[in-house]
């Protein structure tokens, strides 16, 4: 049976887990190549209450780990110790991998020299256009950074980057293969919405 001290510091790193889920989730969808990243989106809400039962975990692991504690030997005296340098050890990789996990929605994943190249590259096939598309729904950079990959495997895309900050995306693609109704369809496809801004030659 797992004691305290282990279900104390796998619950932290699980809640840490959820908690930035919203946006890890997204990018672990793109990477596997289904749809529905939109769908994290409702752990946002609920975001600052599992961090705060993080916390809380990670500070019961931490004091049931370093707390000392009277143990009655054979011989019927008793020696105060404290939990072994393995179980520390646990408790700190699983603050490392919380703190990581709470973390990850504050990455910078998104590549804005891209789309600026994007933008103002001179195009030398009449068939290449730069498609700007405004995203509605991204609540973090890993909302941007999944939908980016999924705009990327899209048939007839050449180039695709994604802002969250601007909330809008930037799509090079072959008009012979794909057409700006295709790209909204498969943004609504992982459950943002997206809208036409500009279309470049």
């Amino acid at each position: 049976m797992m004691d305290t001290k282990k279900l104390s510091s796998l619950g932290a790193v699980m809640t840490a887990i959820l908690a930035s889920l919203c946006c890890i989730g997204p990018v672990a969808v793109a990477l596997i190549g289904i749809g529905s990243i939109g769908a994290f989106a409702a752990f946002e809400a609920y975001r600052p209450y599992l961090i705060g039962m993080t916390v809380l975990l990670l500070a019961l692991a931490f004091y049931l780990a370093y707390r000392k504690r009277e143990v009655m030997c054979e011989d019927g005296s008793c020696k105060i110790e404290s939990a072994s340098k393995w179980n520390k050890l646990t408790v700190w990789l699983a603050a490392a991998l919380a703190a990581l996990a709470i973390a990850f929605p504050s990455f910078n994943f998104t590549n804005a020299n891209a789309a600026h190249v994007m933008l103002n590259q001179q195009r030398k096939q009449n068939s290449t256009v730069v498609a700007v598309l405004e995203i509605e729904g991204m609540d973090c950079k890993g909302c941007a950074k999944g939908l980016e990959a999924t705009l990327s495997r899209a048939a007839g895309v050449k180039n695709a980057a994604v802002e969250f900050e601007k909330s809008r995306a930037i799509v090079e693609y072959d008009s012979t293969k794909t057409s700006v109704e295709r790209l909204v369809a498969v943004v609504d496809e992982t459950g943002f919405k997206a809208k036409l801004s500009e279309n470049l030659k």
